[in-house]
């Protein structure tokens, strides 16, 4: 069959309702990354599917179809972790380093960050010299040698990239076989046998209750189990940033510190701890808490990361004094009380109209610009006591009202928000 007509049968069946066949599904998908269907008859099925959902069947083979639409990699012996996004979570850069210390290897293909802050690559090459254009056979041989290496995904399920850059026009992002099928495909690209994801609820986050959260972390553990994948899931909050620092070369700054055994806010560092200690677990590791406690404390963990940072030809002496903007200024609380919540979402912005992120694709981060967080919830605050430290120059009074838009404060003490919610 064409795909000039299995979209049109695609339209014609989805429209009223009815399923998809696995073929057309693959038909389709494979119509549209080689250009054969427009746009325009794309966004229709986008919309019939938003309007009437799919099937766990239909989501399934999609996901099928948009992982194998590109290059596939194949890692089985690998773990590997899935954020659904977040503020200053630095997860990637510290719980990884320390399972590989710990003997669980990581092949991490990773892509760039559109908003708030720089994605996992963005904030690795804020480390000068740091680079993510491996060939594929220097990424096998140092997954091989080191243990641990970060690329960027490049054309990995590419049928995906144009089917969410379409999504993000036509308002069909908020698709629950949408989002699963999209996540998941570019995850079994990667190959990684073993998948911890990270599903976050909150006001920085896609899913705003812990219940929308689960749902779809049921969703990614079951594709990925039926797609070959050893997969499991956390329900973490978002409605506050996470550790201290939100930027680039900041996130690498306060990463370091905890893979140094060095004191950090304490949500990061139990975040870190349950997540490099479930990957162990899907591993097979044995005594998991032991061996991150181990890792931390011997300094191995440490020795890993500078091990990762010099194959991928960063320099790992800089990493003690990382470049950050020397334009800093502080934001003072307007009142006593105690903090309530510190907004995600409106520091990300911050953290953005100070130059650390993408208002659109292609843009240019400045590396050392971003926020520092000084204050959690449940901290008491006098008046004019500095709340967060700003990096950088570009938009320096509308980050600071952004800072002040999202401090929430009590008059009465308030209880500290657990980071995990939830784990499946």
């Amino acid at each position: 069959m064409g795909s000039g007509n299995a979209i049109l049968d695609a339209i014609e069946a989805k429209k009223f309702g009815g399923a998809l066949s696995d073929g057309l599904i693959r038909d389709v998908v494979e119509g549209y990354t080689t250009g054969k269907v427009p746009d325009y008859q794309m966004a229709s099925l986008l919309m019939a599917i938003f309007i009437h959902g799919m099937s766990y069947g239909e989501t399934l083979a999609l996901t099928r179809a948009m992982a194998e639409s590109g290059r596939t990699y194949s890692f089985p012996e690998c773990v590997d972790k899935h954020s659904t996004g977040g503020v200053g979570d630095k997860v990637s850069l510290t719980a990884l380093p320390i399972v590989a210390a710990c003997g669980a290897p990581v092949a991490k293909l990773s892509g760039r960050g559109l908003g708030a802050t720089g994605g996992t690559i963005d904030k690795l090459e804020s480390i000068p010299g740091f680079s993510c254009n491996l060939s594929e056979e220097q990424f096998r041989n140092q997954v091989e040698e080191v243990g641990l290496a970060i690329i960027e995904a490049g054309d990995l399920a590419p049928a995906d990239k144009e089917i969410y850059a379409l999504r993000d026009t036509t308002g069909t992002i908020d698709s629950l076989p949408l989002i699963g099928s999209s996540i998941v495909s570019k995850k079994a690209a990667t190959g990684a046998g073993h998948l911890l994801y990270d599903v976050k609820r909150g006001s920085g986050a896609f899913m705003k209750t812990t219940e929308e959260a689960r749902t779809l972390a049921e969703l990614l553990v079951r594709l990925s189990e039926d797609l070959g994948i050893d997969a499991s899931a956390l329900i973490t909050d978002m409605h506050n940033p996470l550790g201290s620092a939100v930027g680039n070369a900041l996130e690498v700054r306060e990463s370091v510190l905890l893979l140094k055994n060095e004191p950090v806010p304490d949500d990061l560092a139990r975040k870190v701890n349950h997540v490099a200690t479930r990957l162990l677990e899907l591993k097979g590791i044995s005594d998991p808490e032991h061996a991150v406690e181990n890792a931390l404390s011997s300094g191995t963990a440490y020795e890993k990361f500078m091990a990762f940072v010099s194959a991928q030809g960063g320099d790992a002496d800089a990493l003690e004094d990382l470049s950050v903007s020397t334009r800093v200024t502080e934001v003072k609380s307007p009142r006593a009380g105690y903090v309530a919540r510190f907004g995600a979402s409106a520091i990300g912005r911050a953290a953005l109209a100070l130059g650390a992120g993408r208002k659109k694709k292609g843009a240019r981060i400045d590396h050392g610009a971003g926020v520092e967080v000084l204050v959690k919830p449940g901290d008491p605050l006098e008046k004019d006591q500095p709340i967060a430290r700003h990096y950088g120059e570009r938009e320096a009074e509308p980050a600071r009202r952004l800072v002040l838009e999202a401090l929430e404060i009590s008059e009465e003490p308030v209880d500290r928000p657990p980071a995990i919610l939830d784990s499946l």
